[in-house]
């Protein structure tokens, strides 16, 4: 999983693609690193989902306009809407298995 890039916007990415995963964190959320590690194991397999890790520490303004309120936060987009979301103590083999769903109702 990519970091987010300069200029580029969640909007954006929502618009273009039809998954889009976001991993929110901070520098100082030790969780938030096994969690990217578990996250980009699994989107290795799952290329139709495009991915971007957010860190709050840069992108503050990010994490306001998706009301990320604690580390670590993940949100999934699906055609344009916020579909899944996890944040703080959460399952991320729950969220798998939410995405599985979904990407199984798209094919």
């Amino acid at each position: 999983m990519i970091d987010i890039k300069a200029g580029e916007t969640i909007q954006e990415l929502v618009c273009k693609h039809s998954i889009v995963l976001f991993q929110f964190s901070s520098k100082s959320c030790t969780p938030c690193v096994a969690i990217r590690q578990r996250l980009e194991d699994w989107l290795s397999n799952h290329e139709q989902i495009e991915a971007r890790h957010i860190s709050i520490d840069e992108h503050p303004e990010l994490a306001a306009q998706n009301d990320v309120l604690s580390f670590p936060t993940v949100v999934v987009y699906v055609e344009g809407q916020v579909a899944i979301r996890g944040s703080g103590y959460f399952s991320l083999d729950e969220i798998f298995a939410k995405l599985e769903r979904l990407i199984e109702l798209m094919s």
